[in-house]
């Protein structure tokens, strides 16, 4: 399905072709009774030749989609995108959503690679406070990640993608071949098909943190298994012992909200909010002034001097920093993952991150692409992304023949 294949759905004006993922494409379209550009998620009502299988996931996409216009219409919140319309055309179902202009979180962690400390915190802030709303409201978001959580122009913070969003009773996790949610940021509850409520969202929120502090998610292995049995089964270390400029509370905070047993986290998002911004108004993690006893006359010309001299070096410091950090933020791309038969894991550059089909933000440059599916032979591609476009990874997967 393209932009080229369908020109309106409903009374939207398909514009242009902005993602495609297991829960449908999304498209940049048009209301032409008012005039309003909205981004219109659309999934086939019936797919074409079906297979049971197909049939089935189909079926299953369709409950997915109602769930996501049901939970979605009741939150009307400055930080979550705004669900305008909802229905079927003929073929298709869509929801007509706000269309956010701007980037995402992912876009500006891969950017910096580790984000400054008073930044990450207020970001995650502000999302912890929608996602109380939300589960005030008994929606559940279910797919916490950087690359959910839009940053538009003016900075303003907003949560997307409620494609998977059920309320807190429910109990699914995987549904037929399509896992429902991003491995390395689902809960453990998640991961067990257990039941799941608004602290599933602040353990993949808290993922978000950890990740955005230090660089690298707190679960990583080399297939989506180990992944997911790291997640059930160990802890990550604490951040300020990866990054010693971390504050230990700061750190608490995180291992709070990322602690395997549901009941140990925070049990509000307002609650973890609350700490975050007690943290950051009392200015913890800015180096600590120790009072030392007045130095005596000769100690401070020597201590003159050696001012001087260290503000010639900081100064020319301050400089080589500011020409490194010009050089050092990688622009970014995107990669859309399609394999034939659909639910094969991804490996970006030998890492886990999700199945197909699936659409991530990459940096720009060379990369690395492998699928692997039980039952089949792997297939790899190598590829080059170029900042800001896009790039089609389609590859269809050879059966094993048994012996």
């Amino acid at each position: 399905m393209s932009g080229a294949e369908i020109k309106t759905v409903g009374r939207y004006e398909i514009l242009a072709k902005v993602g495609q993922g297991a829960m449908g494409v999304v498209y940049r379209a048009q209301d032409p009774t008012i005039r309003r550009v909205v981004a219109l998620k659309v999934l086939p009502a019936d797919p074409v030749a079906p297979t049971e299988q197909t049939a089935a996931q189909t079926r299953s996409s369709a409950g997915l989609f109602e769930r996501e216009a049901q939970a979605a219409g009741s939150l009307l919140h400055p930080n979550i995108v705004t669900l305008y319309d909802a229905g079927r055309d003929g073929s298709w179902y869509y929801l007509a959503m706000e269309f956010v202009e701007g980037g995402t979180f992912a876009a500006e962690i891969a950017r910096a690679g580790k984000l400054d400390i008073a930044r990450a915190v207020e970001v995650v802030a502000v999302v912890a406070d929608a996602l109380d709303f939300a589960h005030e409201r008994g929606v559940v978001h279910r797919d916490i990640k950087p690359a959910n959580l839009m940053i538009l122009p003016d900075q303003t913070v907003k949560v997307a993608d409620f494609g998977i969003a059920r309320l807190s009773s429910a109990t699914s996790t995987m549904t037929g071949d399509m896992m429902v949610g991003t491995p390395h940021y689902m809960s453990p509850e998640q991961v067990r098909g257990g039941k799941i409520d608004g602290r599933s969202d602040l353990f993949s929120l808290a993922v978000v943190l950890y990740e955005a502090l230090t660089g690298r998610k707190p679960f990583q292995a080399e297939t989506l298994a180990a992944v997911l049995h790291s997640i059930m089964n160990s802890s990550p270390p604490p951040m300020h012992e990866i990054h010693a400029a971390i504050p230990p509370e700061l750190s608490g905070i995180a291992s709070k909200a990322i602690a395997r047993n549901a009941e140990e986290r925070y049990p509000r998002g307002k609650d973890m909010a609350s700490d975050l911004r007690r943290f950051q108004s009392a200015g913890r993690g800015e180096a600590t002034v120790v009072q030392a006893a007045p130095p005596s006359r000769k100690q401070s010309a020597w201590l003159g001097i050696a001012a001087g001299v260290l503000a010639i070096l900081l100064v020319g410091g301050a400089f080589a920093l500011r020409a490194r950090s010009g050089l050092s933020s990688p622009a970014v791309g995107y990669l859309e993952f399609v394999s034939e038969p659909a639910g094969a894991e991804i490996f970006l550059d030998g890492t886990v991150v999700g199945r197909t089909p699936y659409t991530s933000e990459v940096t720009a440059g060379k990369h690395e692409i492998e699928f692997r599916k039980l039952g089949f032979y792997p297939a790899t591609q190598s590829t080059n992304v170029e900042a800001n476009k896009r790039v089609t990874i389609e590859l269809p997967m050879l059966a094993r023949k048994e012996d």
